[in-house]
């Protein structure tokens, strides 16, 4: 029985070592639990810009970099920037040729408007460029009430994205952003939306665009004018969104491009917010640069198995940027794991540590590129 139980347990840790690979260290399961991990440089800068918004932010998310930030996580009526949202919701759930029937609700709606009416027929894509160049209230109502039946089980859609995206301080109770009691977001999580929705060539594509011609009827074509004016005000501004209740103030959520780079800046109830949104984003291009650390292709060289045919090879699956003051060099240290053959293919193998500056820097799991075997040791 004891011999039994003795065997048990020796194939148990076989078990346990073969398959499962060694048991990480604390330092590798920071790395799994916090893949995501955000830098935030504002608090070591000295030279900030003047912004007089009530919550701005300034953010790089290839390297998902904060750049500036005033009262970030802090919670306040977001207005139309919930557009963004619900953009996304509608990207990832609909075919932009689906056909939408407008609903009372939807043509009753106040603010700013499309001008629907009750009973029309509507592409989603119709839609999508109604809700993000004039604001249309009644176009996010009738899109939400398309993807979920009510604009309340649309809420409980977009909340649990918002919590996906790493959203900790958002409510949305409706999809357009008018003020209502628990609709609330802060500058960080919009721009954690706003990174996500960027990713769309087609929301991107729609959010840049100054102007657009749709097809509204039979016999004539609709006007849609942007409310961003940024687009028009500073080089290089490609989006996103903008909002306005007396609640919110004037809010923006804005982004450009420079030599391959993008940033987002969001100000929330900003006196100016054309002005302070462009001295973000030239101050975030004029100060910092973004440079890529490995690519996804890339792999790291020679990490020592023990016992091991040979020594493995890494890689992190994924491109890895930093985002560092112009004129600094930044923290690349990779942390091999001690590992012991066989070492299994996509095993993680080590952490690689990445940041502008000491104290502020982000940790990505590095798997083994192919399986190591153990060595032979009956052959010479």
């Amino acid at each position: 029985m004891k011999l039994l139980r003795f065997l048990v347990f020796v194939l148990l840790m076989l078990f346990s070592v073969v398959v499962l690979g060694p048991v990480p260290d604390n330092y590798t399961l920071e790395c799994i639990s916090q893949p995501t991990t955000v830098i935030d440089l504002s608090p070591t800068l000295k030279q900030k810009p003047v912004i007089g918004a009530s919550a701005a932010i300034l953010y790089e998310p290839k390297s998902k970099t904060i750049l500036f930030s005033k009262k970030a996580e802090t919670e306040r009526a977001p207005a139309s920037t919930t557009k963004i949202m619900t953009a996304i919701l509608t990207l990832e759930r609909c075919a932009l040729d689906e056909v939408v029937t407008i609903s009372r609700k939807a043509s009753r709606v106040g603010g700013s408007q499309v001008g629907l009416k009750e009973g029309e027929k509507h592409s989603v894509e119709e839609l999508l460029w109604s809700l993000l160049l004039v604001s249309g209230n009644d176009a996010a109502i009738a899109l939400a009430e398309h993807i979920a039946g009510s604009v309340e089980k649309f809420a409980i859609y977009m909340n649990t994205r918002a919590r996906e995206l790493g959203c900790q301080n958002t409510n949305f109770v409706n999809p357009h952003g008018l003020s209502a009691p628990g609709h609330y977001s802060s500058v960080y999580d919009l721009a954690l939306i706003t990174a996500h929705a960027l990713q769309y060539p087609f929301f991107q594509e729609m959010v840049s665009a100054k102007e657009k011609e749709i097809p509204w009827s039979q016999s004539w074509d609709r006007y849609l004018k942007n409310t961003n004016k940024l687009l028009w005000i500073l080089e290089g501004a490609d989006g996103v969104k903008t909002g306005t209740t007396n609640l919110a103030g004037a809010c923006l959520v804005s982004s450009a491009s420079k030599d391959g780079r993008q940033l987002i800046a969001v100000v929330l109830n900003s006196r100016d917010r054309w002005v302070e949104s462009a001295r973000l984003l030239k101050w975030g291009f004029d100060n910092f640069a973004c440079q890529l650390v490995i690519g996804k292709t890339e792999t790291i060289p020679d990490v020592y198995v023990n016992n091991g045919k040979y020594f493995a090879v890494g890689n992190t699956n994924k491109d890895i940027y930093v985002t560092i003051p112009k004129g600094v060099q930044p923290i690349i240290k990779f942390h091999p794991y001690e590992l012991h053959a066989p070492v299994l293919k996509e095993q993680i193998i080590g952490v690689l540590e990445v940041g502008p500056i000491l104290g502020q820097t982000s940790k990505q799991p590095v798997y083994s590129s192919f399986k190591v075997g153990k060595k032979n040791f009956f052959r010479k």
